[in-house]
């Protein structure tokens, strides 16, 4: 699964629990190549930086036509009304969690699970659900519990 910096910046209980699935091998955890930046700019908390910076990372790698398509869908959907440019990297952290598969972005950012994950989940493959942690751990619970 992938995740957004701010996945780690949540509750710390439920923060901890992620990790220690992580640890036990039933999750594996990728961020997306932007991440890298996020979690080194200054006012990134140190705790993010650290949980963040010792995870695997996507390598950014040249697109064909079609991802190059989509990757143009997401962040005309994320821009909406705002400034072009001022969402490009969440539109690129959820296309590369398309490429890169995992099932799941894990993301806090607003704009993406309330006001645009309806418009998103039209051009994302189904195999793909933008979730909270909280979202995730439900979710994961119930799979856990059925199988």
């Amino acid at each position: 699964m992938l995740f957004d910096a701010n996945a780690f910046d949540q509750d710390k209980t439920e923060v901890e629990r992620l990790l220690g699935m992580k640890a036990a091998g039933k999750i594996t955890l990728i961020a997306p190549s932007g991440v890298l930046v996020e979690i080194q700019h200054r006012n990134t908390p140190a705790r993010v930086q650290e949980i963040a910076g010792a995870q695997i990372f996507a390598v950014p790698l040249e697109l064909d036509d079609s991802q190059q398509k989509l990757l143009t869908r997401i962040r005309t959907i994320l821009q909406g009304n705002a400034k072009p440019g001022k969402h490009d990297a969440d539109a690129h952290h959820v296309f590369e969690a398309t490429k890169h598969g995992g099932g799941y972005f894990i993301t806090h950012d607003v704009r993406i699970n309330k006001t645009k994950r309806t418009d998103l989940e039209k051009v994302l493959p189904p195999s793909l659900w933008i979730v909270t942690l909280t979202e995730f751990l439900t979710i994961y619970d119930r799979f856990d519990r059925e199988c």
